[in-house]
């Protein structure tokens, strides 16, 4: 048995076996907050095997947009494919030099398109951008290149 169930079944015991209603009050308290605990251990137990948030939410009974929302932070960060990491390098440049505070979508199309120029010298910006943040965000498998040229497509469309 994991400590976080232990936790679950004490507190149950204590819920249950409570004379008073203010203490079975402080015992369903402690309970909701181990069965969290223990929930988001296994979303990102889930998430690590693989698992979609499509099919953690069927499990838990909520929306995928709500299951994402709540356990985004549970998901390994993204990863890159070389040639779109290529790309974003090459997106960061452009918009260092259009002095961006991020790389957003319009950078990467300037360099899918063929019209961003070299940076000389400095680094730029290391974050992606909201929107394109938000454009990539759903896929559960390292992005390509023509995941973001999706993602260009989905914010002209929009």
């Amino acid at each position: 048995m994991t400590p976080a169930a232990g936790r679950i079944l004490t507190e149950l015991q204590r819920a249950l076996t409570a004379g008073e209603p203010l203490d079975a009050l402080a015992a369903l308290t402690q309970l909701r907050a181990a069965l969290d605990t223990y929930e988001a251990e296994q979303v990102r137990r889930a998430l690590g095997q693989g698992e979609s948030f499509a099919a953690i939410a069927r499990e838990i009974g909520i929306s995928r947009q709500a299951a994402h929302r709540r356990y985004r932070g549970l998901a390994a960060a993204p990863t890159y494919t070389p040639r779109a990491l290529r790309v974003l390098q090459l997106a960061r440049g452009e918009a260092a030099r259009l002095n961006a505070d991020v790389i957003e979508v319009e950078h990467v199309v300037r360099v899918l398109t063929g019209r961003a120029r070299p940076l000389t010298g400095g680094t730029g910006p290391t974050r992606i951008g909201p929107r394109l943040r938000a454009l990539l965000r759903e896929l559960e498998r390292p992005i390509e290149v023509e995941d973001l040229r999706r993602a260009i497509h989905a914010a002209a469309a929009a």
